[in-house]
């Protein structure tokens, strides 16, 4: 028998190549009887990557109930009672969005659709009241002398 230089296996005296790692380098050969037979370590594994711990979701807190109340009041108050609800939804949405730890877009969204709602609303209700004229509902290019 002979053992392999680089991984420590034990050969067959004809063997060319190691049977176990191909290696071509051998010790001298010795008798099976007075060598002592130490097990062939296994190969290198690579490190394992730890798994990343699970991401936790922010706690849902009452700023985030405002933020969704504030889209909705937006959202309803474009279709009635909308200076009772476009303020509020700009509040909700407000307090929300700088408080809240959800929902940012959400938020963002019913402060847009709220100011844009009480703009309009505003500029109807001043038409209305005769203290604007035609081109500030209908718009300065489809205005009609």
């Amino acid at each position: 028998m002979k053992k392999c230089i680089n991984c420590g296996a034990d050969n067959k005296n004809e063997n060319s190549f190691c049977s176990i790692c191909g290696g071509k380098e051998f010790s001298e050969p010795y008798s099976s009887d007075t060598a002592p037979v130490q097990p062939v370590p296994p190969p290198a594994q690579p490190p394992v990557q730890p798994v990343p711990p699970h991401i936790q979701k922010k706690p849902f807190s009452f700023f985030d109930v405002l933020t969704i109340l504030g889209f909705v009041s937006s959202i309803v108050g474009l279709w009635g009672v909308g200076f009772v609800l476009e303020p509020i939804g700009v509040l909700a949405s407000l307090l929300g969005f700088f408080k809240g730890s959800r929902y940012k877009g959400l938020a963002a969204a019913g402060i847009v659709i709220a100011v844009i709602a009480f703009i309009i609303r505003l500029f109807m209700t001043l038409y209305d009241n005769n203290v604007l004229g035609r081109w500030a509902v209908d718009g300065i290019l489809f205005y009609n002398h």
